[in-house]
């Protein structure tokens, strides 16, 4: 979004929330530009729109990537929603074509049973542990799934750098940089 479309944005929030002292100086405006400029004005302002409609209190930077990324992506997915097609898939492919299985669940409910194993949830003999070590895998992969959504790509690409190549070795060169210019 262009810092016009920010300004359009930043203009409603101050509407809708007036008492709240919402982006008070320049310096505020361009923070918040900073941190939002990636997401399209389009998703920005239905984002806000959908929080109006929804909350009662101004959001967070954080609230309004949370909200950009559900209008893009559609809302989490329920574990239980990942449970039936399981079920589903144990009575129609049995153990014996796990390929066929694997392919007919979505991404996360993918995911969650690879943890698990297809084959042994068919031959557990107890569904209930396995419903509670489902739902928590399964929440636990939609969540991370869901932050990594929220982040600018610039964010993810500079954290996989360090992580790649360590701040470390980044770190060390500066200091020797620095100390060879004293």
């Amino acid at each position: 979004m262009t810092k016009k479309e920010f300004a359009t944005v930043a203009a409603a929030l101050k509407t809708y929330y007036p008492k709240e002292q919402l982006l008070p100086n320049k310096e505020a405006m361009e923070l918040w530009f900073r941190q939002l400029q990636d997401i399209p004005y389009i998703v920005a302002a239905a984002a806000l729109n959908k929080w109006v409609a929804t909350q009662k209190w101004s959001p967070t930077i954080a609230e309004i990537r949370e909200m950009a990324a559900s209008v893009v992506n559609g809302e989490r997915p329920l574990w239980s929603d990942g449970w039936e097609q399981v079920l589903m898939a144990i009575r129609k492919y049995g153990m014996y074509a796990i390929p066929e299985a694997m392919a007919s669940f979505d991404e996360i409910t993918r995911q969650t049973v690879k943890r698990l194993g297809f084959k042994e949830l068919c031959m557990s003999e107890n569904p209930m542990q396995d419903r509670a070590n489902f739902r928590m895998i399964f929440e636990q992969i939609a969540e991370r799934k869901e932050k990594a959504q929220q982040l600018p790509a610039s964010l993810t690409n500079l954290i996989d750098e360090i992580q790649r190549k360590g701040i470390e070795h980044d770190e060390s060169k500066r200091l020797s940089t620095s100390d060879q210019q004293d």
